[in-house]
């Protein structure tokens, strides 16, 4: 079991709130966080503008590379099997998330198959920390959706 950094995951929600939606990713290494993303769905006309891949996307971009190996996604929710797809992808080698996919799905439809199954089910070896800072996470579906 990891020990997740509180400061890092007030990233995601704040990114999130800024936006107003309950959905922010950060991605760090260590304790540096290297920037931070919020969904952006509506905004861009894009269904697969996610917090998380917004976040990949935009480090990948800026590291000018595809391998994000010993960096670290926080998200406000659970990823998506999108998500944490990239996730995989990307090479990320740990993820920490605040409501679940459960959870969600009682706010707004969601595809009932969690990140645990899919990183089980994947090349890679990733640690999930779930349920980090969740009453926080909640808050956020309560405020934006």
């Amino acid at each position: 079991m990891i020990k997740p950094d509180i400061r890092i995951m007030k990233a995601a929600i704040e990114i999130a709130e800024e936006n107003s939606t309950p959905f922010g990713a950060a991605l760090a290494m260590g304790d540096e966080i290297f920037l931070t993303a919020a969904n952006q769905t509506k905004t861009l006309h894009d269904p697969t503008a996610h917090a998380e891949l917004l976040a990949i996307r935009k480090l990948s971009e800026r590291l000018k590379k595809t391998d994000l190996s010993g960096f670290s996604l926080y998200t406000t929710c659970e990823p998506c099997p999108m998500c944490m797809s990239a996730a995989i992808w990307a090479g990320i080698d740990i993820v920490v998330y605040g409501c679940s996919i459960p959870q969600i799905s009682e706010y707004m439809p969601q595809i009932n198959l969690s990140c645990s199954d899919i990183a089980d089910k994947s090349f890679r070896k990733i640690i999930i920390q779930q349920g980090f800072m969740e009453k926080e996470c909640l808050s956020l579906l309560d405020t934006f959706s």
